[in-house]
């Protein structure tokens, strides 16, 4: 009998794994190591090397919790010893910060989070930020330090070393059956092992939903994400090295709300500035088939090239050495804001990121947990 098992070791389940494991509890996290896109299981979008971290938000719940989780950044990096995070801050822009949906709610964030954005007009941009193309058509919201960006597999990485020191373990396979009972929850793995747990806390992502793991039914999409990851020479990365994160406001027929990292070093040595964004062409997926089809080959073209030329548009004076797209996935609720309910008196599931909460897995993972315990 395990006391909690955490179905899912992405942000918000290893966030959930530390906290339950700190308070004392025998906590046993079940989710596969990362695979390649063509033989994985099961995909995460935390296999990845970047993902800003800001305060700006949609909602102003979700920009408590980003709050929250940038000031646990390095109390995690100290405890595990490994480091994750860079506070490099994020810059918005967009023609009319009012009307962009991460800006909208500008004052009240200042207000309750005790923080001021410095504004830029449009001539004032690339004189701040002399890496952006001169005469863009924004104007520019700094939110500086201690937003920034983040590494999500090495905050993963660092949240499971933090639970690991308080006794919990991970385990290797994939949960694709669920049973909940009276006083306790039988799990099934793809390995053909059965496990027993007085709690369950499903973060599944995407697969939450499509492998059956939610008792009761949570109202939810599953989106198909683009990005494009450009390559830059290691002399032009150092030379960014002051570079923000951002979100951009473009004026596209093909893509919208876009977000951009400066360059990172991926596993291949290589230094990328990845853009992604919304997308005309997104597709909707209700079957692990089709969601796996995509991860393993979907078809990027029609926002390749919009994606290339923001970036284009956005740093001219930038030599690219390569372009390459990649297929990501996003889960969305209806109110924007995810849903962490218990879906059994025994199971609590977390469902919808909606593409920002990979920066604020810790402080969801402890929601989690409180539900879980309420």
């Amino acid at each position: 009998m395990h006391d909690v098992i955490i179905i899912g070791a992405g942000p918000i389940g290893s966030g959930a794994a530390r906290h339950a494991s700190m308070q004392g509890r025998s906590v046993t996290v079940i989710a596969p190591h990362e695979a390649s896109r063509d033989n994985h299981v099961v995909w995460s979008s935390h296999y990845d090397q970047g993902r800003i971290t800001h305060r700006s938000a949609r909602h102003v719940t979700l920009a408590h919790w980003a709050n929250e989780a940038i000031a646990e950044y390095p109390t995690i990096e100290a405890q595990s010893g490994i480091s994750f995070y860079r506070p490099c801050g994020t810059l918005t822009l967009s023609a009319s910060s009012a009307g962009f949906s991460y800006t909208q709610q500008r004052h009240q964030l200042e207000r309750d989070l005790a923080f001021q954005y410095e504004e830029f007009t449009p001539d004032e941009l690339a004189i701040r930020f002399p890496m952006l193309a001169k005469n863009l058509p924004y104007s520019g919201l700094f939110d500086g330090p201690p937003s920034g960006i983040i590494n999500p597999r090495y905050y993963v990485a660092a949240q499971l070393a933090c639970a690991a020191q308080h006794g919990a373990i991970r385990i290797d396979d994939v949960v694709t059956r669920l049973t909940p009972h009276h006083d306790y929850v039988t799990l099934t793995t793809r390995s053909g092992i059965e496990y027993i747990a007085q709690h369950v806390i499903v973060a599944a992502g995407a697969y939450s939903g499509l492998c059956g793991l939610l008792p009761a039914p949570i109202a939810h999409t599953i989106k198909s994400e683009i990005v494009t990851i450009g390559e830059v020479s290691a002399d032009t990365a150092a030379a960014l090295a002051e570079m923000p994160s951002m979100m951009i406001d473009c004026d596209s027929p093909v893509i919208e709300d876009a977000y951009l990292t400066p360059p990172i070093e991926y596993p291949d040595g290589k230094w990328y500035i990845k853009l992604g964004s919304n997308s005309v062409h997104d597709q909707f997926f209700s079957s692990h088939a089709a969601l796996t089809d995509w991860i393993r080959g979907g078809d990027m073209t029609a926002t390749h090239d919009a994606q290339i030329a923001l970036l284009r548009q956005l740093f001219i004076n930038i030599e690219w050495q390569s372009f390459k797209s990649l297929p990501c996935v996003i889960t969305r609720t209806p109110t924007g804001i995810p849903a962490i309910q218990r879906v059994h008196p025994r199971v609590t599931a977390v469902v919808g990121c909606n593409g920002s909460l990979a920066k604020s897995g810790s402080v969801v993972g402890k929601l989690a947990v409180h539900v879980m315990q309420s």
